[in-house]
């Protein structure tokens, strides 16, 4: 019994596609038995013209995080030493999940940096760069003036933060003046 299949239909690895007596396999399939299948997910096309058989990957390409990459995240726990903060974008590219990063204090800036309670609050959007990927964790730097928070926001009634000089941010709401360590292009990103 032969297995019909058409264009456009939707495969994961192993399923079958048909059989060599049918159709020569292309990319994205492999040959077992005489039997043709899928090699990746992805979608069916048939050249019914040359008898061929292949899968076109239903994902084109995978963001991952990669040593020197810039990226763009939103700060979900602040401790004394370090902070983590959840990766939303890969230089422009807006991620389908999330990766998570460390950002500890010694990568802040090239001087001393005394608290990361000074450096990042929760829910601040973060510019960053990857510098080591060790153990399936990203560990991210801040060091640099294109680095550091890009948009903050009050910690007493969640207004947005106006840049005022060398780290003071005030509230546009209520006035609050809080600290922060600013990247050279603050509120001037979209997200």
């Amino acid at each position: 019994m032969h297995t019909i299949r058409r264009s456009g239909q939707f495969v994961t690895p192993g399923d079958k596609l048909g059989v060599i007596e049918e159709f020569i396999p292309d990319s994205g399939t492999y040959v077992e038995n005489g039997s043709i299948y899928a090699s990746i997910t992805g979608h069916i096309l048939l050249d019914l013209i040359n008898r061929k058989i292949s899968v076109y990957p239903s994902i084109r390409k995978v963001y991952i995080p990669r040593i020197g990459s810039i990226v763009i995240g939103n700060v979900v726990n602040v401790q004394d030493q370090l902070a983590t903060i959840r990766i939303i974008k890969i230089g422009r590219k807006s991620l389908q999940g999330f990766f998570t990063g460390i950002l500890h204090i010694s990568e802040v800036s090239f001087r001393y940096t005394e608290s990361m309670l000074n450096v990042c609050k929760v829910g601040d959007v973060t510019k960053t760069r990857v510098i080591s990927d060790k153990n399936g964790v990203f560990h991210l730097s801040m060091k640099g003036s294109n680095y550091g928070v890009i948009y903050a926001f009050c910690s007493q009634c969640g207004g947005f933060l106006a840049h005022k000089r060398q780290g003071k941010m005030q509230c546009v709401e209520c006035g609050n003046v809080e600290r922060r360590k600013v990247s050279a292009d603050y509120g001037e990103m979209i997200l």
